[in-house]
């Protein structure tokens, strides 16, 4: 089949099922088709027109063109988004390889340049992330539920989408999900457990044992959820950072302020590696990084506390009361 590149392009964005999903690829898609030619064959594009393309994304000197909101500023494109568009054409030629339209991937060869800013944590503020939750509340126990789960799991919205009855045990207080590598154990609190148990009272009966379901009975989507975390966003007045990953954020950084291990912490994000959460949440605020050194300014005076401090008969308390 020796189709052009506008039509596989549409192609493409087609099989994305989630709408934020075909946005982005059509983002970065578009200055790809323009550049080598939307009424091009696939097959007559070579890695030298790929390289050449590369080349005119990396020297673009306007950010923000076409933004609807923000201003067009004169500046290179940060990391970021050339790696956005690497991304984006990578995987688009992938899928024309995998349904033998064309041999090989002509973008394969090359490579983002390596970001080495540090990486900014972007939570929902303990305010907002109050609001959304009583307006949760005042809304329905499905959706009191869900911003509770996110709230406290720290769980991705693909994940959270994925949770069903069959893989739920709110006994153990677990729910396996759908993760980046595969499926992983989420860990739920009692506050989930009693929110997903007084949502289950309401929850329509159906054929499908997805645990969260809409208004049709269908089992919700990501977008879907995004949808309603807007909309108790407007009716709470939050006009700041409310996306899903905010949420993700903010649990995990409370977890570590209450000084819960670091690898503990990765293990239930369902981050690979330690170092991809450190990576994550080691670039800390000066607020954060003030007040934690306040608390212990007088540390440096005293002696850190040692067996021999303590009483025979206060350690013997210690161990027959009971924990948490």
């Amino acid at each position: 089949m020796n189709d052009n590149l506008g039509r596989a392009v549409e192609r493409f964005l087609a099989i994305k099922y989630n709408r934020h999903t075909r946005v982005w690829y059509a983002k970065y898609l578009a200055p790809m088709a323009h550049f080598l030619g939307r009424e091009r064959a696939l097959t007559m594009v070579t890695r030298v027109e790929a390289e050449a393309y590369w080349q005119s994304i990396q020297k673009r000197e306007n950010c923000w063109e076409d933004h609807p909101m923000k201003p067009t500023q004169k500046r290179a494109l940060s990391p970021t988004t050339l790696d956005n568009y690497l991304r984006a054409a990578r995987a688009f030629w992938n899928e024309m390889v995998r349904q033998r339209v064309v041999e090989y991937n002509p973008f394969d060869h090359l490579k983002a340049p390596k970001d080495t800013r540090p990486v900014t944590m972007k939570a929902i503020t303990a305010d907002n992330l109050r609001a959304i939750w009583q307006a949760a509340l005042q809304s329905s126990p499905r959706d009191f539920a869900i911003i509770t789960v996110m709230a406290t799991a720290a769980i991705r919205a693909g994940e959270l989408v994925s949770m069903d009855l069959s893989q739920l045990d709110l006994k153990q207080g677990v729910a396996w999900v759908k993760g980046k590598r595969g499926w992983r154990k989420v860990f739920l609190g009692k506050a989930s457990v009693q929110a997903i148990q007084h949502y289950l009272q309401v929850r329509p009966a159906g054929k499908t044992t997805g645990l969260w379901l809409n208004v049709h009975g269908q089992p919700l989507t990501s977008d879907g959820v995004r949808q309603l975390v807007d909309r108790l966003a407007g009716r709470a007045q939050v006009a700041g950072r409310h996306n899903l990953h905010a949420f993700r954020h903010r649990a995990a950084q409370a977890w570590l302020d209450q000084g819960i291990n670091a690898q503990i912490v990765a293990q239930a994000l369902g981050h690979a590696d330690v170092t991809v959460t450190l990576k994550i949440y080691g670039n800390q605020d000066d607020r954060r990084v003030a007040q934690a050194i306040r608390q212990a300014e007088m540390a440096p005076f005293q002696e850190p506390s040692c067996l021999e401090d303590l009483e025979l008969e206060d350690i013997t308390q210690r161990l027959h009361t009971p924990l948490g």
